[in-house]
C-alpha cells in the first residue's frame, strides 16, 4: 500500500516536469557574453500547441519587429524584412506577450515567415526564468493549424534578446528540446476511449508502436473523476458520482457510463494481454522489463472506425456489443476480458481519478510532459530523442525534417482524403453529365413522358445518394 502511494505521488510529480525547451546564445558575442552565468543558455515553456523539432539542433536567426501598439496581434501592428535569413539560418521572430492569445501571436508571426517564435513575457511580469516550467502556454482552441514551435521566457531574458535585435541582424541562437535519455523509453497516455482525437491518434500511433516493440514501455491512462451531483449520473459509474467521465456526444445514447466501461474494458485488454519483449542477457546488462500487448494495439487501431458513437445498429455502435464483436474478429478472450472487468473495475477507476495529468489528453515520454501536436510522427520524434542509443528502427521510421518547411502531419490511413473527396466529385460529376445526356437522347427521339420520368427519377437518385456523403477527418 505504501509503494503503490508512493508510485502515485512520484506520478502526480513527474508530471510537473515539462520537455525543457532550451535557447542557446550563438551570437554576437557580446550578447552570448550577457548570458555567461548559464554558459549562453535561456530556458522557456513550449507551447502545448505547435511541431517542435524534437530530436534536431536548429540555428536561427532572431528577429524583432517593434509593435504599433497592439503587442504582436495582428497583421499590420509590426514589420518583418523578408530578406534577413539566408543559407541554414531558420527565421525565429521575436513577440511580447499580452493582448492576444499565444496561437494568434504565432499565426500572425508565421504569415510574416517565422519558422519559430519566441514569445517574451509582458514587461511588467514578475515572472523568472526558473517559473516558466509552471507556465502553461495554452492552445485557444485553434492551435491545430499551428505547424511552427514556440516558446515562452522571461521578460529579463527575452528583453535582452530584443535590445541585441533591434541594432543587429546577426543575433544567432540554437534551438533545441532536451528529454531526458534511457535505454528504453517510457510513454504515459492519457485519453478518452470516446475522444475522436484519442482513437485518430492510437490509429496513427499503433504501426509505429510495433516497431518499437522491444524497446518502448506503454502505459494507457484514462482520464477519470467525481461529480457530486445527481444531475449528472449519465456520466458516472454510479448515482454516487464516485467516478465520471464526458459524455462524448451530448444527448445521444452513449453516456459517459459506456466510456467509463470501455475504458476499464482497454484497460484488461492490455493488462491481460501483454507479454515480455526484452531477453534474460538484456535485463542482466540492466535494461527495463518491456511489456507489448499486440492484441491491444490491433484492438485500439480498428477500434475508432468500426464502433461509431453514430452509428445505427447497436452492434457497430460505441458499447459492449461492438467491442465484443471486435474483440471476437482479433482473438481476444472475451470471457477473460470480463472477468479482468468484474474482479478489478472498482480498483481501475479509482487509480485512474487518483492519477490524473495536466490535462484529459496528456503524453509523458520519460516522465517528462510533451508539448506539441499529438501527431504520430512528432511524438515519435520526442520518443526516438529520448533513448541514450537511439535505435535502428528510428532510422527507419522518420525521415529528416527541413526547419525551413511548415510542418504537416502524416496523414492516417484510412478515411476520406481531400483527393480522394475531389476524386469521387469527378465521378458523381461524370455520372451526372452521362445521365444528362441519356436524358438529352430521349427528349430528341421523342420517347413517351414517363420514359423521360424515369430518367430523371434516376439523376435525382444519383443527386440524393452523392448528398449523404461525408467525410471523417
Amino acid at each position: 500500500m505504501v509503494l503503490q502511494t508512493v508510485g502515485r505521488t512520484l506520478l502526480l510529480l513527474a508530471a510537473l516536469h515539462r520537455v525543457a525547451a532550451q535557447i542557446k546564445v550563438l551570437a554576437p558575442s557580446s550578447l552570448k557574453q550577457q548570458f555567461s552565468s548559464t554558459r549562453g543558455h535561456i530556458s522557456g515553456s513550449t507551447s502545448t500547441f505547435g511541431a517542435p523539432f524534437y530530436g534536431d539542433r536548429v540555428l536561427g536567426r532572431v528577429i524583432w519587429g517593434e509593435s504599433n501598439g497592439e503587442n504582436h496581434c495582428t497583421d499590420s501592428d509590426y514589420h518583418i524584412p523578408r530578406t534577413q535569413t539566408k543559407g541554414a539560418l531558420i527565421k525565429i521572430v521575436l513577440v511580447r506577450r499580452g493582448n492576444c492569445s499565444f496561437t494568434k501571436k504565432v499565426r500572425v508571426a508565421y504569415k510574416k515567415g517565422a519558422h519559430a517564435v519566441i514569445i517574451v513575457d509582458k514587461e511588467d511580469s514578475v515572472l523568472t526564468s526558473e517559473d516558466m516550467n509552471r507556465i502553461i502556454v495554452a492552445d485557444d482552441g485553434y492551435g491545430d493549424k499551428i505547424r511552427i514551435p514556440s516558446i515562452l521566457i522571461a521578460k529579463d531574458e527575452g528583453n535582452k534578446l530584443i535590445e541585441a535585435a533591434k541594432t543587429s541582424f546577426r543575433v544567432v541562437v540554437e534551438l533545441a528540446w532536451e528529454i531526458p535519455t534511457d535505454q528504453v523509453v517510457q510513454v504515459d497516455l492519457w485519453m478518452s476511449t470516446a475522444s475522436r482525437a484519442s482513437q485518430q491518434f492510437l490509429k496513427e500511433f499503433a504501426p509505429l508502436r510495433r516497431a518499437l516493440n522491444k524497446v518502448l514501455r506503454f502505459r494507457p491512462h484514462y482520464s477519470i473523476f467525481g461529480i457530486k451531483s445527481k444531475d449528472y449520473n449519465d456520466l458516472c459509474s454510479s448515482p454516487d458520482g464516485e467516478y465520471c467521465t464526458e459524455d462524448p456526444d451530448a444527448s445521444g445514447v452513449v453516456t459517459g457510463r459506456d466510456v467509463l466501461q470501455e475504458d476499464i474494458r482497454q484497460l484488461c485488454i492490455h493488462e491481460i494481454t501483454k507479454v515480455p519483449r526484452t531477453s534474460l542477457k538484456d535485463l542482466a546488462a540492466g535494461k527495463k522489463m518491456v511489456f507489448y500487448s499486440a492484441p491491444f494495439w490491433d484492438y485500439v487501431e480498428r477500434f475508432g472506425d468500426t464502433c461509431k458513437l453514430d452509428a445505427k445498429d447497436i452492434k457497430d455502435r460505441f458499447g459492449k456489443a461492438c467491442s465484443e464483436g471486435l474483440m471476437r474478429s482479433i482473438g481476444i478472450d472475451i470471457a477473460k476480458v470480463q472477468d479482468c472487468m468484474i474482479t478489478s473495475m472498482d480498483e481501475k477507476m479509482k487509480y485512474q481519478k487518483e492519477n490524473p495529468a495536466w490535462s484529459p489528453r496528456a503524453l509523458r515520454i520519460n516522465g517528462w510532459r510533451y508539448s506539441g501536436l499529438l501527431s504520430a510522427d512528432l511524438v515519435m520524434r520526442a520518443i526516438c530523442s529520448g533513448f541514450t542509443k537511439k535505435p535502428s528502427e528510428c532510422k527507419d521510421l522518420l525521415k529528416p525534417r527541413d526547419p525551413t518547411v511548415r510542418y504537416e502531419m502524416v496523414p492516417a490511413s484510412g478515411g476520406v482524403s481531400f483527393g480522394t473527396f475531389i476524386v469521387a466529385l469527378l465521378i458523381i460529376g461524370a455520372l451526372m453529365a452521362a445521365a444528362l445526356m441519356l436524358y438529352k437522347r430521349s427528349v430528341q427521339a421523342n420517347m413517351h413522358s414517363t420514359v423521360r420520368e424515369e430518367v430523371m427519377l434516376e439523376v435525382q437518385a444519383q443527386m440524393s445518394a452523392y448528398t449523404k456523403m461525408t467525410a471523417d477527418f
